[in-house]
């Protein structure tokens, strides 16, 4: 939810898809008895003490942490083996491409991801829409 320091809602980008979960973005929000996963936003990178929270709740919930190529440098060895990395890449092109294009992600020399664009999970504004305070 745009602007709001933490909302609940249903997972719909992730493996964890269908949870309820506790969304945060600028601080841990209340975590109830309905919450059944915690999600921590590029944002929440920012926050004082955002490695020791997520370390001190990865054995209580399961986690998706969303890292890009300027934060994955603090993830912890912990975080890597318990937490579900949502690894954020900025590319307003890929949308353009055809539903049977590629998208290929080059780390180095014969160590490439590469997937078809229909294969990929997509999520659009509805699918946030259900999104509570």
């Amino acid at each position: 939810m745009k602007g709001k320091d933490y909302w609940y809602g249903k997972e719909v980008e992730g493996r964890l898809f269908g949870l309820y979960t506790l969304f945060n973005r600028n601080g841990l929000g209340i975590i109830t008895s309905k919450v059944q996963h915690l999600y921590f936003t590029i944002e929440f990178w920012k926050t004082k003490d955002c490695i020791e929270t997520i370390e001190s709740l990865l054995l209580d919930y399961p986690i998706s942490i969303e890292v890009n190529k300027e934060v994955y440098q603090y993830v912890t060895p912990n975080m890597k083996v318990r937490a579900h990395l949502i690894y954020r890449i900025q590319d307003n092109n890929v949308f353009d491409l055809k539903e049977t294009d590629s998208v290929f992600v080059d780390g180095n020399m014969y160590n490439v991801l590469c997937f078809t664009k229909h294969n990929a999970l997509k999520v659009n504004y509805t699918d946030y829409s259900n999104d509570t305070l």
